[in-house]
C-alpha cells in the first residue's frame, strides 16, 4: 500500500519568518502553520506582522505577531529570547525579509547600498546567529534564506540588490557547511518574477507600463506568466521539513524555467 502523504510535517515545530507580512512571507507563514507548526511571524511593520498572524488563528493554526528590524543586533537577539520563552526553542528560521531599491553602479546612493545591505545579509546573518545556539542544543534544525534569481544572473540597474542577492546565495553554502556537523540544514530559494508588488520599483524605474511587464514575461519565463507568493511556499515547507533531510547547501530555483534558458 502507498504511503499517505503527510501535509503536517513541521507538528510541534517553532518557526520564526522575517519580512513576514509581506506577500511571500505571508504565504510562507500560512503553511508553515498549515503543516503544523508555531509561527512566530517577524516583520518590521508590526501591523503587517498581526494581520498574517490573524489570518493563520482564523484558520485554525498556530502564530504569534512580533515587530523587529533585523538589522539591529540588539532588536534580533531580543526578539529570539522573547520568542524563545513565550513560543518555545525555535527550530525552523525562514529569513525572508528583503529590501529591493533600483540602482547602476554610478546611480546607486551609498546610504540605499548600505540599507539594502543591512537588511539582505546583515539581517539573515544576525537572525541565524541569534537561533543557532538553540539549534546546536537540540543537534537540529533548518534555515531557509530567501535569496533570488537575481543572485544567479545580472539584470541592469539593481547593482545592491543583484549582489546582496548573490552574497545570500553563497552564505548559504558556507552556512551549510559550517553547521551541517551539528545536525542543521542550510538552503535558500530563488523566486524569480513573483506577482507581488515587491518588483513594482524596478518597473518604475523602467517606466514600464502593464502591458511592458506582461510582454516581458512572456519573452522570458518559459512558462510565460509570472509566479504567485503560493508558488514559493510548498518549496520552504518542502525544505523545512524531513522530506529535504539530505538536502543542504542548496539554491531552489522557483522561476517557471526563466534562468534555465
Amino acid at each position: 500500500m502507498a504511503e499517505t502523504f503527510n501535509r503536517r510535517r513541521l507538528d510541534g515545530k517553532v518557526a520564526v519568518i522575517t519580512g513576514a507580512g509581506g506577500s511571500i512571507g505571508r504565504a510562507s507563514s500560512v503553511r508553515l502553520a498549515q503543516e503544523g507548526a508555531y509561527v512566530a511571524v517577524v516583520d518590521l511593520k508590526e501591523d503587517a506582522a498581526t494581520r498574517t498572524a490573524t489570518d493563520i488563528l482564523a484558520e485554525g493554526g498556530r502564530a504569534r505577531a512580533y515587530a523587529c528590524d533585523v538589522s539591529d543586533e540588539l532588536q534580533v537577539n531580543s526578539l529570539v529570547e522573547r520568542i524563545t520563552v513565550e513560543m518555545g526553542p525555535v527550530e525552523l528560521l525562514h529569513n525572508n525579509a528583503g529590501v529591493l531599491i533600483p540602482g547602476s553602479v554610478t546611480s546607486i546612493s551609498m546610504s540605499d547600498w548600505d540599507l539594502t545591505y543591512a537588511v539582505n545579509v546583515r539581517g539573515l546573518l544576525l537572525m541565524t546567529r541569534a537561533v543557532v545556539p538553540g539549534m546546536k542544543a537540540v543537534g537540529a534544525g533548518v534555515v531557509v534564506n530567501t535569496a533570488s534569481t537575481a543572485g544567479l544572473v545580472g539584470e541592469p540597474n539593481c547593482v545592491a540588490y543583484d549582489s546582496s542577492k548573490g552574497a545570500v546565495v553563497n552564505l548559504t553554502r558556507q552556512l551549510a557547511v559550517d553547521l551541517a556537523p551539528y545536525g542543521i540544514r542550510v538552503n535558500c530559494v530563488c523566486p524569480g518574477w513573483i506577482d507581488t508588488g515587491f518588483n513594482d520599483v524596478i518597473f518604475e524605474a523602467a517606466g514600464m507600463s502593464a502591458t511592458d511587464i506582461e510582454r516581458l514575461v512572456e519573452n522570458s519565463v518559459p512558462m510565460r506568466r509570472q509566479g504567485i507568493a503560493e508558488d514559493v511556499a510548498p518549496a520552504v515547507a518542502f525544505l523545512m521539513s524531513d522530506d529535504a533531510s539530505y538536502i543542504t547547501g542548496h539554491p531552489l530555483v522557483i522561476d517557471g524555467g526563466m534562468v534555465a534558458q
